[in-house]
């Protein structure tokens, strides 16, 4: 089973580097694919200078698109790769809140039967560090109210990135909704959105518990609570209550 770690990336070039190492210490891990949304610092450089292991290689967006849109890309590349179905693809934040050591968790429980494995902050052994009140009510919020009104059976976490993907199922879905029919949302909600497609094309979803560490961020937070909320309300418009 090989395992790709994909990594959307917008103006992380003081992240990636212990990112990388970190999960150069990972085993199991083939190779790491950075999707750069069209940063304006170094962070294609540096991964184009990643001596490895494993290889990494950067697709560059031209301009800053938005998180739906760099894990549109890397989803797409993955879903094309020379990769059997039973492979893996792992994908996480840049800015090194997620731990790499979760990966073989993760991957583990693809290979146990499941589709999507979800780091998950809300199920027994879960945490998170550092993240202010309004948006830890937020995150939890948006995750009570999708799992109200669009439940995925075996997730409580809906808008976590640091999760495990098996490559048949990102195809099958793909085949179902189209290239740009995966991820249409732009913003945050983007994860959310290639949760509850994934469930709807058929996909086994579970969770590993994760302890967030956003205390490890460095600079500003990227997400516009109104554009992300307005991305919940679009998807609850946009996507059915029961699998179709």
């Amino acid at each position: 089973m090989q395992t790709v770690l994909a990594i959307p990336a917008f103006n992380e070039e003081g992240a990636l580097p212990p990112l990388l190492e970190r999960a150069a210490r990972i085993p199991g891990i083939d190779r790491v694919l950075v999707v750069d949304d069209g940063s304006t610092d170094n962070t294609a450089s540096i991964v184009e200078r990643w001596q490895g292991p494993p290889p990494a290689t950067v697709v560059r967006h031209e301009r800053n698109q938005g998180l739906g849109a760099a894990m549109r890309t890397a989803l797409a590349n993955v879903a094309a790769a020379p990769l059997a179905d039973d492979d893996v693809v792992v994908t996480m934040d840049a800015d090194n809140t997620h731990d790499p050591a979760l990966i073989p968790r993760l991957c583990a429980q693809v290979a146990a039967g499941n589709d999507v494995v979800v780091a998950s902050r809300y199920c027994p052994g879960g945490r998170e560090f550092g993240l202010s009140l309004h948006r830890r009510l937020l995150s939890r919020g948006v995750s009570t109210l999708l799992s109200v009104l669009r439940p995925v059976p075996g997730v409580r976490d809906y808008s976590c990135g640091f999760r495990a993907y098996r490559v048949g199922a990102l195809r099958k879905a793909l085949e179902r909704y189209g290239a740009d029919g995966l991820v249409v949302t732009e913003g945050f909600a983007c994860m959310a959105e290639i949760l509850l497609r994934l469930d709807r094309s058929g996909s086994r979803c579970s969770e590993v518990p994760l302890e967030l560490h956003y205390e490890r961020k460095s600079g500003p937070s990227k997400m516009r609570v109104a554009r992300t909320v307005g991305g919940y309300l679009q998807l609850l418009r946009a996507i059915p209550g029961r699998r179709g």
